[in-house]
């Protein structure tokens, strides 16, 4: 039982070691970030959300320059509906790709000539996928099951508590929401 104590606080312990060569991004990077979506945008207007799974989002980008990461993202969310005799819900699945500018150091640091810690991770971010969305219910207007396409700008911040492990925060015309937070794995 010790050992197995040990060897768990060894690996938490190497998860909070910081020692970073003085950049925020660099070409190489693995970032895996999982996060919720808040202020969903065209869904919950009309009637009362009687239940609702948050927007869950997943994403991972590799670094192919010093500042520039692209990478794969996926996210579902499902809401249900109820009011004046209506009852309906829409289930939402999104898959595509990002590409991600980092303005840290090459902006920050470099151009403005500002000295931000490289615990800071400011970035921009282009999103273009596809969102499945699935209907069900009595209401007539809504078109059912139908496959739209999801592009634009995300502009956010990454802090990072050590080395390896951080928080990120993110907002604009994501997936399913004006704005995500979520936790980051750098590996």
């Amino acid at each position: 039982m010790k050992k197995i104590t040990i060897i768990i606080l060894v690996i938490i312990g190497s998860l909070f070691a910081f020692d970073t060569n003085g950049q925020s991004f660099e070409k190489g990077d693995n970032i895996l970030n999982a996060g919720l979506g808040f202020g969903y945008y065209g869904y919950g207007f009309v009637y009362n959300r009687s239940f609702s799974i948050p927007a869950i989002t997943a994403n991972y980008e590799v670094g192919l320059g010093e500042f520039i990461g692209v990478g794969p993202y996926v996210g579902i969310a499902s809401w249900n509906y109820s009011g004046s005799g209506f009852n309906g819900g829409y289930s939402i699945f999104a898959v595509g790709g990002r590409a991600t500018f980092h303005l840290t150091d090459v902006l920050l640091n470099e151009l403005l000539e500002l000295d931000v810690d490289e615990k800071w991770d400011f970035y921009a971010t282009l999103i273009m996928g596809l969102n499945f969305d699935l209907y069900s219910g009595d209401f007539q207007n809504i078109e059912a099951n139908q496959v739209r396409l999801s592009a634009g700008p995300i502009f956010g911040f990454r802090y990072l508590f050590s080395k390896n492990f951080g928080m990120y925060l993110e907002g604009g015309r994501g997936s399913f929401s004006y704005g995500t937070i979520g936790l980051s794995l750098k590996m």
